[in-house]
């Protein structure tokens, strides 16, 4: 009787957790058919592309916990508690599992989503590293609390320092997936940004003579602004690039020329532009805002001459 008192107090907290991400699970699995997303013609509904979207949310909960869990070892650290150990132990639980799901999530996220493939070999294996080294300081935490020592002490602090850190970096890989590489450093000061390395600029500047940038200028500013995120060098959206005459004219996955010199009602990147923000079609997609009545001028006319690049 007393060994099976010790083993439900000890296990109290696991059976809590399990049970809630059990609900958690059977929850989503029983409400996404009675509010699937809406199903067009040639896109019939898949598991895929409704977890997919999860990663952007799930993955903020291993970042956040992970460094409570760290603020609560400097606390430790700072004034000694055994039964710190503890709350340590189930917060760096709950960082593995999320960090489980971030990952399988993050998979599912990869699959046709036309990202730049060294950028994304790169986020993977860093979030993949972050993970594994998680599982490790939590496999060390967990003899820690049988057998403290100030060795394993020290090299759970590293592991946990390590993990930190990969996460980090696997989270700026991930932004510059989504946003572009210069998301975090586009409108810093000039002396930040070369201290930094970052001389990318404007990427329509690069290796373009003055006499062949200047007519296209304001076209490329709105590109810029408007475009490059989902269309650039990181990220290729329906295979489709801005940034490139040759792809910007032949189009991308749809197959239709997306601009045609000289006759706006024949490019496809207009047409898309014009289309109301419900359409599922219409670029920017719903959530961005919209090219405002200026800046669709300056791309009429940018085609209507020929568009230079």
């Amino acid at each position: 009787m007393l060994l099976m008192t010790h083993l439900h107090r000890h296990h109290r907290g696991w059976t809590t957790l399990c049970t809630a991400l059990g609900f958690l699970l059977a929850g989503t699995l029983v409400a996404a058919p009675l509010f699937p997303p809406p199903v067009h013609p040639g896109h019939p509904f898949s598991w895929t592309r409704f977890l997919a979207p999860f990663h952007m949310v799930v993955l903020h909960f291993p970042i956040g916990i992970l460094a409570l869990t760290s603020m609560l070892e400097v606390w430790k650290w700072w004034r000694p508690n055994e039964e710190l150990r503890r709350v340590i132990q189930f917060t760096l639980t709950v960082a593995v599992l999320a960090s489980i799901v971030t990952m399988g999530l993050g998979l599912l996220r990869a699959v046709g989503g036309d990202y730049d493939p060294i950028m994304l070999a790169r986020h993977r294996a860093w979030g993949l590293a972050a993970g594994a080294v998680t599982a490790i300081a939590l496999g060390l935490h967990t003899l820690l609390l049988r057998h403290p020592g100030r060795g394993g002490t020290l090299a759970f602090r590293l592991l946990l320092l390590t993990s930190f850190f990969s996460l980090a970096v696997a989270g700026h890989q991930g932004g510059s997936l989504t946003h572009g590489a210069t998301y975090l450093t586009e409108n810093a000061p000039d002396a930040l940004r070369n201290l930094l390395g970052d001389t990318s600029g404007n990427p329509f500047e690069q290796g373009l003579a003055p006499a062949e940038d200047a007519s296209s200028v304001p076209v490329k500013a709105v590109f810029n602004h408007r475009c490059i995120t989902c269309h650039g060098p990181e990220k290729q959206k329906n295979q489709f690039r801005i940034d490139r005459r040759d792809i910007l004219l032949k189009g991308g996955k749809s197959g239709l020329p997306a601009v045609v010199p000289g006759d706006p009602g024949k490019s496809n990147l207009l047409r898309l532009c014009l289309l109301p923000n419900d359409n599922e079609d219409a670029m920017p997609p719903d959530g961005k805002e919209p090219l405002t009545p200026d800046e669709i001028v300056i791309v009429v006319r940018w085609i209507q001459a020929g568009a230079p690049f």
